[in-house]
């Protein structure tokens, strides 16, 4: 293989603002790459090449300019586009908190994604769920279960920056529960899963209220980014829901990428809670008077995204959102999600 570079002898009239300018390349670069390749050779110091017998020079030079362009040809575009999601995807969720077993919940999502005149509508559905590695079998998981793929699949909307924006024709979903109600409730009888069913019915006529409680959960705030995040070169705030049924959270955020891999682009996303938050009200779900608020919780966000470099398409996805209070952990929730 070639070295990368060409072995130049240096002439009487050279300079290195001569060598640099015949390539295209700044000084300070051409003295880097000399320096880093040059072995045992003279290191260059001074501009003028004096005492200097050979300069290595590239053979391929990429300006740097040229190099931060390509890397953000390699990014998902700052709009959302079809091409961006697979069809597919296999999710492990864990949830740790202390002094108890992990719950591990393995599921699959598929996606059917169309474009609708301006608009992407995204059709999902989950299936082939299990709880630590079996079927759930109590009643109430079941009966869960079995309210939820009633619905499916649910649509949403998809704004042009990749976030779920809202319900697309949430009034047939209510239609479509209404029509299989009857199966539900002829399987899962007695008083408690009659309650229940009546409960998932309240909650599912409200739009609003189902598509926060859908559009907060982790794999969802997960699975549709906001597509700026990938192109992110300053700190930035962010909302996060990090637990079931509260409300949302700011968090001070930052972007980092990784291109080294030969086919994807690794870009992390990582937020620390910015705000003033109790356990209580996080648990609650509710904001509390002053004088009732306790110690503050401490947060992390992390979602860790590899992105095809020529389809842009998202390969896999690693998210966890961390919880402490009073320094000791309160709850860990880890999402793993996967093509393959």
């Amino acid at each position: 293989m070639t070295p990368g570079y060409i072995k130049h002898k240096v002439r009487p009239q050279d300079s290195l603002s001569s060598l640099a300018s015949r390539i295209g390349m700044p000084e300070e670069e051409l003295k880097e790459f000399h320096n880093r390749n040059c072995g045992k050779m003279d290191k260059l110091w001074f501009t003028n090449l004096k005492g200097v017998e050979f300069i290595l020079i590239p053979t391929l030079y990429i300006s740097k300019e040229e190099q931060e362009i390509r890397k953000e040809k390699m990014l998902p575009s700052i709009e959302y586009f079809s091409g961006f999601h697979a069809s597919k995807y296999f999710v492990s969720e864990i949830f740790e908190e202390p002094n108890k077993e992990n719950l591990n919940f393995n599921y699959s999502v598929n996606l059917n994604i169309q474009n609708s005149k301006n608009d992407f509508i995204v059709e999902t559905s989950l299936e082939d769920f299990t709880k630590n590695k079996a079927i759930p079998d109590d009643k109430i998981s079941s009966l869960s279960l079995a309210c939820m793929k009633n619905l499916y699949p649910i649509s949403y909307k998809i704004s042009q920056k990749g976030k779920l924006e809202s319900c697309f024709n949430h009034q047939n979903l209510i239609e479509q529960f209404e029509n299989k109600r009857s199966e539900l409730e002829d399987f899962f009888i007695g008083d408690i899963s009659k309650s229940y069913i009546d409960f998932f019915a309240e909650k599912l006529s409200d739009e609003n209220y189902f598509f926060r409680q859908m559009k907060s959960d982790l794999l969802h705030q997960t699975l549709f980014p906001n597509f700026e995040w990938f192109h992110k070169h300053s700190d930035w705030m962010e909302e996060f829901f990090i637990y079931s049924n509260s409300f949302p959270l700011q968090f001070n955020c930052k972007a980092e990428q990784n291109f080294d891999d030969s086919d994807f682009v690794e870009t992390k996303i990582f937020g620390t809670l910015s705000e003033n938050c109790s356990l209580r009200e996080l648990m609650k779900g509710i904001r509390m008077d002053d004088e009732e608020i306790e110690e503050n919780i401490d947060a992390e966000i992390e979602i860790l995204y590899f992105t095809h470099k020529v389809t842009r398409r998202l390969h896999e996805v690693k998210s966890s959102v961390s919880i402490w209070h009073q320094n000791e952990l309160f709850q860990k929730h880890r999402l793993h999600l996967t093509q393959n």
